[in-house]
């Protein structure tokens, strides 16, 4: 879990990110977030100080989720939980955002069998994985996404057979 507080307008907000964020968004809005934030990512990149309205909604409802997921007593309705702010520039929190949400994501493990798959990441794919490797829906808030799928990639590496395995010696020298 990874956790964040920034400044919108005149308030301080706390925004959190877990392996539980995808299942909450998908609960609340209906939508995939994997899609929704290469969707948003691509837009803020090309961007030149102009969003579509689709875009403004997809960053309300992932600050809006992150900010719930942190604070579980903030207005259960995303309107009125915008109505608390001022104006303010999506291009000062939505980097922000997606830092959080980036370093949720993050991976360390190699596969050592399968090659990167090129089938794109959805809630659907992420919570199969979790089924997978046997992760319950209350664990996914002690995780990131990024730890779910290295636990995902180490088990795809358990039945990897090595040349040469090492010994000893090799564990000595190391």
């Amino acid at each position: 879990m990874l956790e964040k507080t920034v400044r919108v307008g005149e308030v301080d907000v706390k925004f959190r990110s877990s392996a539980t964020i995808p299942r909450l968004y998908r609960i609340k809005f209906k939508r995939d977030i994997f899609k929704d934030l290469s969707k948003l990512e691509k837009t803020f990149k090309a961007s030149e100080g102009s969003f579509e309205i689709d875009d403004l909604e997809i960053f309300e409802n992932v600050a809006y989720i992150t900010a719930y997921h942190a604070d579980r007593s903030i207005a259960g309705n995303i309107d009125d939980w915008l109505d608390q702010f001022e104006m303010f520039s999506i291009y000062e929190i939505l980097p922000e955002i997606l830092e959080l949400l980036g370093a949720n994501l993050g991976t360390e493990v190699q596969s050592k069998k399968l090659p990167k798959s090129s089938r794109e990441m959805t809630t659907a794919l992420f919570l199969l994985r979790c089924v997978e490797i046997g992760i319950s829906i209350s664990e996914l808030d002690l995780l990131t996404i990024g730890m779910v799928l290295d636990i995902w990639t180490e088990k795809s590496n358990d039945g990897v057979k090595y040349s040469k395995v090492a010994g000893q010696d090799e564990f000595d020298r190391f």
